[in-house]
């Protein structure tokens, strides 16, 4: 009798979670962005002859279901969790380390950082400017001793090796020695985001500087603005939840107060702004965007400051370095090629740059596709 009525109450119970989980999917809002995931998330698509015939629409509506799962975010973390408890730190891209750092697992993609290394010498044999490339090292290789004791090799050290062997006439700026020299490299990155934070960009400014003959500005030169509250990618990646968030901080010139004539082309359509800190997305979920308002096809930045003309062939490590960048030239030029399409040359004549500087994470350079000059 105990078990039939234990069985029936479980049945009841179940029956329960499936009304109820359906009674969600009909009646709750739909959520277009994710701010956990940090990811667009799939809307209901629509039912037509066509995506019924090639199978598409069930595949969408699966998805659709997934992405609109009612407290999608909470189950979500609950497996991460479970997974962690099993001893597979790092089954979701993200290892959970020590003193709340999330830090995305080594690339496992194809290598393409010979053919990447060619591409920039062979463009910068092609013009007159002096060109530099700054390999920034990822968060896993500096921050080491934060890794679970099963975490996979990060191969930095050896891709430097490669860049150096390989960049003939370019200048290179080892900020990976210069990290690992610092005392301070436990600052240098977001504990929940791949990015550097303002200190690590900073640091990263001073050995540039170094390079090019230029005198930085000193750290009590800045005067700092925080703000609280910042989950970035690692987290969204990760999902672990009951991780803390990070501050970042805004460091703001004495020659610049952190304004500048900033131009943002995308296409035909151009935005201005009298400031490199867009500080509304500090009120967002992802206040890396703070910085140069995130990922854009061309940012021109005119200081008033003296020095050269900068182009900036970069991923978005850049956007945090401009600021600082901008105290010692007169004009920094910012290019995604992920994005811009036009002749590079052109814009180098147009613009009178006086130097080119290549700007990338270590994994970017080893992954990405868009290096590539007409």
């Amino acid at each position: 009798m105990k078990k039939k009525t234990g069985a029936k109450i479980l049945i009841i119970i179940f029956t329960a979670f499936i009304a109820v989980m359906g009674m969600l999917y009909i009646f709750m809002p739909k959520t277009e962005f994710s701010e956990t995931e940090k990811r667009y998330l799939m809307s209901a698509p629509k039912l037509t002859l066509s995506n019924i015939k090639d199978g598409s629409f069930s595949e969408d509506f699966e998805t659709f279901l997934a992405d609109q799962t009612p407290l999608r975010t909470l189950f979500v973390s609950i497996n991460a969790y479970f997974e962690l408890l099993k001893g597979n730190n790092g089954s979701n891209g993200a290892y959970l380390g020590r003193d709340g750092y999330i830090i995305e697992k080594p690339f496992e993609r194809e290598n393409l950082l010979q053919t990447n290394l060619r591409s920039i010498t062979e463009f910068s044999e092609s013009i007159s400017q002096p060109v530099s490339l700054v390999a920034i090292p990822s968060k896993g290789y500096v921050c080491g001793d934060k890794l679970p004791k099963n975490a996979m090799k990060y191969l930095d050290g050896e891709y430097n090796k490669i860049i150096k062997e390989s960049a003939g006439n370019i200048k290179t700026v080892d900020v990976t020695a210069e990290f690992m020299n610092s005392a301070d490299k436990d600052g240098f990155y977001y504990k929940t985001d791949h990015h550097w934070t303002s200190l690590g960009a900073y640091t990263a400014y001073r050995a540039i500087c170094r390079e090019y003959g230029l005198t930085p500005e000193e750290k009590s030169d800045f005067k700092i603005e925080t703000a609280e509250g910042f989950y970035g990618t690692s987290y969204a990646k990760a999902c672990y939840t009951l991780a803390k968030p990070d501050s970042v901080e805004l460091w703001i010139g004495k020659n610049s107060l952190g304004k500048a004539d900033v131009t943002i082309t995308e296409g035909k359509k151009e935005t201005a702004s009298d400031s490199m800190f867009f500080r509304e997305h500090l009120k967002e979920g992802d206040k890396y965007l703070t910085f140069l308002d995130g990922n854009h096809s061309l940012v021109t930045v005119k200081t008033g400051n003296t020095g050269g003309r900068l182009l900036m062939i970069k991923d978005s490590f850049a956007h945090c370095i401009a600021p600082f960048l901008a105290e010692n030239f007169e004009e920094i030029v910012m290019v995604d090629l992920r994005y811009y399409k036009d002749s590079l040359k052109s814009l180098i004549d147009t613009e009178g740059i006086t130097d080119v500087m290549f700007l990338y994470s270590i994994e970017n350079l080893c992954t990405t596709k868009d290096i590539i000059f007409e």
